[in-house]
C-alpha cells in the first residue's frame, strides 16, 4: 500500500493503474523492471533490463525518463 500511495503523491493516480507490485519479479513481462533492488525478488531473471532506481546511475525519475525516453521513440542510441 506504501508504494501505491506514493506513486500517487509523486504522479497522480492514473499512474497507479499501471502499478504492478509483485514477490517475483522474475514473472513479470516487459522492456524494462525499474527497481530499488537488483536482486531477492527474481530480479535476476527478468526477461528485460532491470534499471536500478535510486543508484549512482538512476539516482531519480529524471534520470531513468532521460535513459528511456529516447528508446519509446524509437531513437535509442545508447
Amino acid at each position: 500500500m506504501e508504494k501505491r500511495i506514493w506513486i500517487e503523491e509523486h504522479f497522480d493516480y492514473q499512474f497507479t493503474k499501471k502499478l504492478i507490485l509483485c514477490a517475483n519479479k522474475g514473472l513479470l513481462k516487459g522492456r524494462w523492471l525499474i527497481d530499488d533492488n537488483v536482486t531477492g525478488k527474481g530480479q535476476d531473471t527478468f526477461e528485460g533490463e532491470v534499471i536500478h532506481f535510486g543508484s549512482t546511475q538512476y539516482p531519480d525519475w529524471l534520470a531513468v525518463l532521460d535513459y528511456i525516453a529516447p528508446q519509446r521513440h524509437g531513437q535509442d542510441d545508447r
